[in-house]
């Protein structure tokens, strides 16, 4: 790969805070740093032992047929290619170098027994992932990872850690103070006084897995949720960082890596027959076309269970699809593919799919995903039986390990979900994400927390109140806004009878201090942000380009500067807001 490829990448690196490269959840510390270092001299040095059941299923199983065998050694080969690449030493990153299918497979079995572990105060928290991640993007491993016969053999190794994960030889983590997960940084991460103990003397936890998906002390003080008899607010159903979210979502949109979209018939699939019947059966693809996304990802220290978002029944006993282990999109990137592939990852990793109907916001479609490794999905025994479920309760799990959260929404006539916090911030559908090693920052999305309000599409603008935001945020979209009723009045007392709709009067407005000179006074008018004004009057298309909330206004002297401004205005006028085209 020649040196103005690299260019090209670092440029696109250094201006776009979405870029892929630039996004990490602090599983992993950065490849260039001493700690993954560290890490893969550990692992890739360490004397060889006699394999382990499991791994050496795996060896016999790419040993016996040629095509796998193949796959492996040319997924190897391209490694060495990346490793001496010009890309490899513009990342200047500590890219493991994996030789041989042996080498693969004996730091497989040194990993069956090691916890996720702080390495030169730096997690290493998705340890299978670090090691592979230099044959997962190359072209054969992607391949080779998602045949089912290597999965099926991958699933057995990692079912075999987290036999590991789950006994006490898996807690010694846990077994110093000021050390490992009990540093004082890492207790600051994971806020260490909330969480239940199995004990409250050291190792306080009796294994990772029964740290992992710890419970709250207090569930009530520590993570309220809000509006719980109301499905109108929707909440979020786990700890985590918002990701990215979208609506009008398409049953057989392209996807690919670029723009990142969202193919329901991928999501709501399933390569088990009994499985895809049941999503058949009920028609999924088709109940949520056209529907919202909400995705969030979790970092290491977030509550790792999931809550109900909304009142309802569940629709059927819910699915746990099985996926590919490490699959990623093939692209040159050795910091950020996880986070990254996060949309790709819903489509072809483990995931779980439960639907509750609501009985008066359609239906929501709750998705935990696993990523990479992590990919242990449990849903509680009680989601069973088509019950009836609160906002709130315990939905599931995940065990040894957690990544992401998606929640999607039926398209429902008449009304639109704006994804807003209870403060009535409107979130980005492409948010910077947090930084660091506790991915601090960005929009935490805390489960129980609103992350959403239904609301009318048709919206009432009131006569008298300046700018209104009715939370729709327009980054490069268009919404069509059409005046679909009601009248206003200026004067009541004075001008009894003398209505306007949203083409307001036929005098100019000329004054600076109105909401847009040159228009009618009295028309309905709008702004994306605080670019210039935009004359909706009986409807407009809104402008191209343009990035902002979506405010409007009647057309009047906002500030009252040249008598009584809006304070003698009665009435509305009504316009439903749709997206264009």
């Amino acid at each position: 790969m020649g040196g103005s490829s690299v260019d090209h990448i670092h440029d696109q690196m250094d201006s776009d805070p979405h870029y892929p490269f630039n996004l990490v959840s602090s599983w992993l510390p950065h490849p260039s740093s001493n700690s993954m270092r560290l890490f893969l001299d550990q692992v890739l040095n360490t004397e060889p032992t006699e394999y382990q059941p499991s791994v050496q299923a795996m060896d016999d199983l790419l040993s016996d047929n040629p095509v796998l065998t193949y796959l492996i050694e040319d997924a190897c080969k391209q490694n060495g290619n990346i490793h001496v690449s010009d890309l490899a030493a513009a990342e200047a990153v500590n890219f493991p170098r994996i030789a041989s299918k042996d080498e693969l497979l004996q730091a497989f079995n040194t990993l069956l027994t090691q916890t996720p572990q702080f390495i030169d105060n730096e997690l290493v928290g998705l340890p299978f992932s670090a090691l592979v991640v230099g044959i997962d993007p190359t072209q054969s491993g992607m391949t080779l990872f998602r045949l089912p016969m290597f999965n099926e053999k991958m699933s057995d190794i990692l079912n075999e850690w987290n036999t590991y994960l789950g006994s006490s030889a898996s807690n010694w983590v846990f077994g110093t103070e000021g050390e490992q997960w009990l540093s004082s940084a890492a207790k600051k991460s994971y806020q260490f006084e909330v969480w239940q103990k199995d004990s409250e003397t050291l190792p306080y936890w009796t294994s990772w897995n029964s740290f992992f998906p710890r419970q709250f002390k207090d569930k009530d003080a520590s993570r309220p949720v809000a509006a719980a008899d109301s499905n109108r607010i929707v909440v979020s159903a786990n700890d985590g960082s918002l990701f990215r979210w979208d609506e009008n979502i398409a049953a057989q949109d392209v996807f690919w890596f670029k723009d990142m979209l969202y193919s329901l018939s991928d999501i709501l699939s399933s390569e088990l027959p009994d499985q895809q019947k049941i999503i058949d059966d009920h028609k999924l693809i088709d109940l949520f076309t056209d529907g919202s996304i909400f995705q969030t990802y979790l970092n290491p220290y977030n509550f790792h269970r999931w809550w109900c978002p909304v009142n309802g029944q569940v629709l059927f006993d819910p699915l746990a699809v099985p996926g590919y282990f490490f699959n990623k999109l093939v692209i040159p990137d050795f910091a950020g593919a996880t986070t990254a592939s996060l949309p790709y990852l819903a489509q072809v990793n483990a995931r779980g799919i439960m639907v509750i109907k609501t009985p008066d916001y359609g239906y929501v479609c709750c998705i935990p995903l696993g990523m990479s490794e992590v990919s242990s999905i449990v849903f509680d025994a009680a989601m069973t039986g088509n019950p009836q479920v609160s906002k709130g309760q315990e939905m599931g799990k995940f065990e040894y390990g957690g990544s992401s959260f998606a929640l999607i929404f039926q398209k429902i006539p008449g009304k639109r979900l704006i994804f807003q916090n209870a403060a009535g911030d409107v979130y980005q559908k492409q948010p910077v994400l947090p930084k660091g090693s506790a991915s601090t920052g960005g929009n935490i999305t805390l489960i129980g927390s609103q992350i959403g309000q239904w609301q009318d599409v048709v919206h009432d603008i009131a006569a008298d109140l300046p700018w209104q935001s009715i939370g729709y945020v327009n980054e490069g979209d268009a919404y069509a806004l059409k005046y679909v009723g009601n009248l206003w009045t200026a004067n009541p007392g004075i001008d009894d009878g003398n209505l306007y709709d949203a083409n307001g009067s036929s005098l100019t407005a000329t004054q600076p201090a109105y909401a847009m000179v040159g228009a009618p006074e009295g028309a309905l008018i709008g702004r994306i942000g605080t670019n210039p004004p935009f004359l909706v009057g009986d409807g407009a298309i809104t402008p191209k380009g343009q990035t902002g909330l979506l405010q409007l206004v009647i057309n009047d002297d906002l500030a009252g500067k040249y008598g009584a401004g809006l304070t003698d205005n009665e009435g509305q006028v009504s316009v439903a807001v749709t997206p264009a085209g």
